[in-house]
């Protein structure tokens, strides 16, 4: 690969972080999960191009669907129109679906960490940001950072929390 050919690959890529990795070279990290290895040779630098894959390879990475990113599209939408969120009526109304297959989809969502939502309260949803991934330094949104979304039954009888209850 020439100059030219890896200018034109890294023209207008944002800058994650920089690293110097154990054989002494210099790792510059992209947003987008791309890094270009940079390092002293006899003749002068010596660069490459590591694959654009890489941002895929991270196990903390978590990309919505296509159908989550639909519902994360016109929450944004909704948002910017009328300068609240939506209740799920207003998205039952607006995908043509069931209450109940809303209300998956915002349980989803929120344990995915793309959405939060406050308990008790209307019009509470929110949008998340990606985060700065500790693992590959990426900018992505991180599987389960929010497991207080999973769905629960707990005993009555039971004080503890730790009980789960086993009867339906």
């Amino acid at each position: 690969m020439d100059v030219d050919e890896i200018t034109q690959r890294v023209s207008g890529k944002c800058v994650s972080h920089l690293t110097v990795t154990e054989d002494g070279r210099l790792a510059v990290h992209f947003v987008d999960g791309s890094t270009l290895l940079v390092e002293r040779s006899r003749r002068g630098l010596a660069i490459g191009l590591a694959s654009d894959d890489k941002s895929r390879e991270c196990s903390a990475a978590a990309e919505p669907t296509t159908r989550q990113s639909e519902y994360l599209e016109f929450i944004k939408k909704y948002m910017v129109r009328f300068g609240i969120s939506p209740a799920e009526s207003d998205i039952q109304r607006h995908f043509l679906i069931s209450a109940p297959s809303v209300n998956q989809m915002m349980q989803l969502l929120e344990r995915l960490g793309f959405i939060t939502r406050r308990r008790g309260t209307p019009r509470s949803i929110g949008i998340v940001g990606p985060a700065d991934c500790v693992a590959c330094g990426g900018s992505h949104h991180l599987k389960n950072p929010n497991l207080r979304g999973l769905t629960r039954r707990w005993s009555r009888r039971s004080t503890s929390p730790n009980k789960v209850d086993t009867q339906t």
